[in-house]
């Protein structure tokens, strides 16, 4: 039975539109769906009634009064409003905590008043503060477990080879260490890809997952070969770590300057950024990042573990991409979601790469919908 998919059609202006169909069928129909135009507030009825008397009331004339009369109403209800100002909850905030675990201390951010877990993994040159607005937009239904994969954020690099199965061990031992009997799974390109190794290993402890801008290339020798023989640049990058981090202030800067940040938008934008200040961050974490995780990302396509891992996802699963995604092409997010037992594919029109950037509210309103 082949997996349904999520196909969009075209909306006046909103990017999340979509309606089931099977995988070849591309017939589109137009959406009756309409953004509504807000509240509109004006003080012209005010101004009018003021300038011009009512004729219909005849002239009275003139009574004494009735005396003045006072009241402690209004202060009464203003003080009751500053006292439940007082007892409100505080705004939603992210605790940034630790732990320790068989390959070294990671770091991640937690919050949210849920009760099932729901651990989110980054992408390549990112850190856990890319989830900051969708960990907001999901407080309320989960206990929220941000990671930072090792070599970005908080967390330093390890000595071995971060390859793809390192990464997926450390996230399991990071799991085990938190006593997180059954949670949830949310990544994002490389994360995501770590996310299904983990689910493929765990799926008896794993209740459904989601994955964000990954795709697999089912005939990749180029990719292969190239992780294969990826030894002397882990190395040299190894050695030169000392040397990195000391010009880490540096290279932050200059992936925040317009030149490189109007580069990086080409690559991994299809329009200007929506949420600015977490593009802002996660040019600062990519200046930052582990240099030799970037192979991982760019061989993760045609990982023979990841293929296989896909397969073995036996829970409910969503695959979202962009469709103009330059990174993650569409066709290869096809070949993901379709590897995927009973998964299902949502794409956001007017999207590149960097989905929580560009179409936010889409992306919220979709996870909402999944994480019920």
């Amino acid at each position: 039975m082949q997996p349904r998919v999520l196909v969009p059609r075209p909306m006046r202006r909103s990017p999340l539109n979509w309606r089931r169909a099977m995988p070849n069928d591309d017939a589109e129909q137009p959406s009756a769906i309409r953004r509504g135009r807000g509240l509109r507030l004006s003080t012209e009825g005010a101004a009018d009634a003021q300038a011009e008397p009512s004729e219909a009331a005849p002239e009275q004339p003139a009574r004494r009064g009735r005396g003045l009369r006072l009241s402690t109403e209004g202060a009464a209800d203003a003080q009751a409003e500053a006292e439940a100002e007082a007892e409100a909850p505080p705004a939603f905030a992210l605790q940034r905590e630790s732990i320790k675990t068989a390959y070294g201390s990671m770091s991640y951010l937690t919050g949210g008043t849920g009760t099932m877990p729901l651990v989110m993994l980054h992408g390549w040159g990112a850190s856990a503060r890319i989830w900051t607005d969708v960990a907001a937009a999901l407080a309320e239904r989960r206990k929220l477990v941000l990671l930072d994969l090792p070599g970005s954020g908080g967390t330093p690099a390890r000595v071995t080879i971060p390859t793809l199965t390192a990464l997926a061990n450390e996230v399991l031992d990071a799991i085990d260490a938190l006593g997180l009997e059954r949670f949830e799974l949310l990544g994002h390109g490389l994360g995501a890809a770590t996310a299904a190794l983990v689910a493929g290993q765990l799926h008896r402890r794993v209740s459904r997952v989601a994955l964000l801008g990954m795709g697999i290339r089912s005939f990749a020798p180029d990719l292969l070969a190239m992780g294969l023989a990826r030894l002397p640049f882990d190395i040299s990058v190894g050695m030169a770590r000392p040397l990195l981090n000391f010009w880490q202030p540096f290279n932050r800067a200059f992936m925040q300057s317009p030149p490189m940040e109007r580069s990086m938008s080409s690559a991994l934008l299809h329009d200007k950024p929506v949420a600015q200040q977490l593009w802002q961050d996660y040019l600062s974490d990519l200046a930052h990042a582990d240099a030799r995780v970037y192979m991982t990302w760019l061989t993760m396509p045609g990982e023979p573990a990841l293929h296989t891992a896909l397969s073995d996802i036996s829970v409910p699963t969503l695959c979202i991409a962009g469709r103009e995604d330059l990174v993650v092409r569409l066709a290869e997010a096809k070949d993901a979601y379709m590897r995927v037992p009973g998964s299902e594919l949502l794409v956001l029109d007017k999207c590149g790469h960097m989905l929580m950037v560009e179409q936010p509210e889409a992306l919220h309103a979709a996870l909402r919908d999944f994480f019920k």
